[in-house]
Formats: structure tokens, sequence, C-alpha cells
């Protein structure tokens, strides 16, 4: 098999155009285990709470995102939160910390 003599790059240049891509999506920054069991007693409603929430993205570098979500539980001073995100299959779920979380009206 013969390498593309005609255009040599567009494979790799598609292939690292899609990775930034991606990149640029960013992935949501949870807190840590030992974090969330540090801001207390795990509580869980009988329903979710619709709630807005500052999520962390990772993007290249961490950045703060306004979502809709659900608050389905907290401790004192944490809030684990699921929201549906276009770019991802599926819902996410994240913790933060309770300050960073507000109930939708």
């Amino acid at each position: 098999m013969g390498t593309n003599r005609r255009y040599p790059d567009l494979p790799d240049e598609r292939r690292d155009a899609i990775a930034l891509e991606i990149a640029k999506q960013g992935s949501p920054v949870s807190l840590t285990t030992s974090e969330v069991r540090a801001t207390g007693r795990r509580t869980e409603p009988p329903a979710p709470i619709p709630v807005v929430a500052n999520v962390r993205y990772r993007v290249i570098y961490e950045e703060p995102r306004l979502v809709q979500a659900e608050a389905i539980a907290w401790t004192r001073g944490a809030v684990l939160i699921r929201y549906a995100e276009p770019e991802a299959q599926g819902d996410r779920y994240v913790w933060v910390y309770a300050s960073a979380v507000r109930r939708h009206t």
C-alpha cells in the first residue's frame, strides 16, 4: 500500500481538527470523593429538584458554565446534580459545592 502523494497531510490535519473540536467541548469536573465526604451526610429527595448550577469544565483549562440541572442528592456542603448536555449522549452527573447551586424558579 503506497502513500497518498497528492494529499499527504489531509487525513492527519482532519484528525487534528477533530481532536481539537472534542477538546473544546470540554468535560465537567466533579468534586472528588474525599471532597464530597468532607461536606457531610448525603440526603436524597423523593423527587429531583430543578436547579441552576455552576459546573467547572476542563477545556484545556477549566471554564465555569451555568447549566439547567436537577439536584438528586446532597450533603451539608455539596450537591449531586444531573443535567443533559447536547454534545454528550445521556445525562451528566457532577458533584458541585452547594454555594454553586440555586433553586430554579
